[in-house]
């Protein structure tokens, strides 16, 4: 009996998967034809270009010497906080 009710709501779940990613296909193909509207760009189906809004600055890249300061301040912080607090019992 339960396991029928599984296998009832797992084809339920599929079938509803497969309708969304219809959906999700027609949306992909309005964007595609509509483009580019008011500065924001459309999402590509396989997810290439991410929406922007117009105006918004680029991601910084942080380099890898940079990454290492902040990583080595990090473990620095956390051996600081490791020796003050008392051992555990």
């Amino acid at each position: 009996m339960a396991n029928q009710a599984i296998n009832a709501a797992v084809s339920q779940l599929k079938q509803e998967h497969i309708r969304l990613c219809k959906e999700l296909a027609r949306v992909d193909e309005a964007l595609s034809v509509l483009g580019t509207i008011d500065g924001v760009e459309a999402v590509t189906a396989k997810g290439g270009k991410k929406v922007a809004a117009a105006g918004a600055a680029p991601k910084r890249k942080i380099s890898a010497a940079a990454r290492k300061k902040m990583s080595d301040a990090a473990r620095a912080r956390w051996a600081a906080r490791k020796k003050e607090k008392p051992p555990a019992k």
